[in-house]
């Protein structure tokens, strides 16, 4: 069983293992098409070595949907429990204006625009709590 959590505000883990955008475009959120787990998923992605949280956040929207203008914003840490140990990530709101096309890379198979939740989700509890979360931010 997977276990999401918010992180009490004001706590800030140390170790954060990715990072998740919930963007909203054209009314609708963006959703990416991982190519491996076949679902689809907010865009996210991990820290590479000496970014901070938001600078990979910026990378991976600009990368997994061609975002080129944006306005971002963090929403919360959260912590996921997979039965082995807690990671933890940062969750980012960002209301985008304008994309082009998206980073050829190996992981986004396709981006598309959803109105509510997609059905077939990567990391369904992962996606579905991420995505209350950043719609009642959004309100």
């Amino acid at each position: 069983m997977v276990t999401v959590e918010l992180i009490p505000e004001g706590i800030r883990p140390l170790n954060i293992s990715y990072v998740v955008i919930a963007a909203r475009y054209k009314g609708g959120w963006l959703f990416v098409k991982h190519r491996r787990r076949g679902g689809w998923e907010m865009p996210a992605g991990h820290p590479g070595p000496g970014e901070d949280t938001v600078e990979a956040a910026v990378r991976e929207l600009m990368e997994e949907t061609g975002a080129v203008s944006f306005i971002m914003e963090p929403v919360a840490f959260y912590s996921v429990d997979t039965g082995t140990g807690k990671q933890y990530g940062r969750l980012f709101f960002a209301d985008v204006e304008l994309t082009g096309p998206h980073s050829d890379t190996d992981e986004v198979e396709e981006v598309r625009i959803y109105r509510r939740l997609p059905r077939k989700l990567s990391l369904r509890e992962v996606m579905s709590f991420l995505y209350r979360v950043a719609k009642r931010h959004a309100m």
